[in-house]
């Protein structure tokens, strides 16, 4: 198979269904992108495979055949493409789509809440130094640096 014959779910297309398919999802998104990648940023609810482990994981994770594969590339992995559309196809899956744009693009149009995301921010995000009063009063009479 070529690259003109896989097909491609851009991202706009991705987030709106995500949006729809609230429970019952007929796809499901598998990242097969290396964990320190995918630990960085991925889409909620996707399913991380690396692409090493694609054949024998995938299968166990994704038992049902017949469902939507949305496939998420790392950039690096993009040259790959036709390989692991082989190997998708090899193994039974048929409904396979590969994501346009990557999860960078994705987060540009995704409507994502950052301050969920954020959780607690640490004295030290917060500008305090753990000397008093004086850490929130940039104006105060103890502004000397810390040595």
């Amino acid at each position: 198979m070529t690259q003109a014959e896989i097909k491609r779910i851009t991202c706009e297309h991705l987030a709106e269904i995500e949006k729809t398919a609230a429970t019952d999802k007929e796809h499901v998104v598998v990242d097969i992108r290396d964990r320190a990648d995918y630990e960085t940023g991925h889409i909620a609810g996707s399913v991380h495979i690396p692409q090493r482990e694609l054949a024998t994981n995938l299968p166990n994770m994704v038992p049902d055949k017949d469902k939507r594969v949305v496939v998420i590339l790392g950039p690096t992995e993009e040259e790959e493409i036709e390989a692991v559309h082989d190997k998708l196809q090899g193994i039974g899956y048929q409904q396979v789509e590969y994501l346009s744009g990557g999860i960078d693009r994705y987060c540009e149009i995704a409507d994502i809440d950052l301050a969920e995301l954020m959780g607690e921010v640490t004295d030290e995000e917060a500008g305090l130094t753990g000397r008093g009063e004086s850490d929130i009063d940039p104006e105060g009479s103890d502004n000397d640096p810390l040595y």
